[in-house]
C-alpha cells in the first residue's frame, strides 16, 4: 500500500510541474519575453520596385506579414 502511495504521490507531482512549466512558458510568450517563432522584427523585407512594406505580427497566431492585409493571412484574425 505504501509503495503505491508513494507512486501516487510522485505521479502527482511531476503533473503539478508540468502544469506550472506550462504557465510560466506561455505566459512569457504572450508577454513577448520568449518568441514563439523565430521572427526577425527589425528588417523589413523589400518588393522589386524597391519599395518597403512594413510587416506586423498578429496578435492571434504570431505571424508576419505585409501591414496592408485587412486580415492575418494564416489564422484569418480580422484587425480593426
Amino acid at each position: 500500500m505504501e509503495f503505491i502511495l508513494i507512486v501516487l504521490v510522485a505521479v502527482i507531482g511531476a503533473a503539478m510541474s508540468y502544469v506550472i512549466l506550462y504557465f510560466v512558458i506561455k505566459a512569457a510568450v504572450r508577454d513577448g519575453i520568449i518568441e514563439a517563432r523565430n521572427i526577425d522584427s527589425t528588417s523589413n523585407e523589400q518588393e522589386d520596385d524597391g519599395a518597403r512594406i512594413s510587416k506586423i505580427i498578429c496578435p492571434n497566431c504570431g505571424a508576419r506579414h505585409d501591414m496592408d492585409y485587412p486580415k492575418c493571412p494564416d489564422c484569418k484574425h480580422q484587425y480593426n
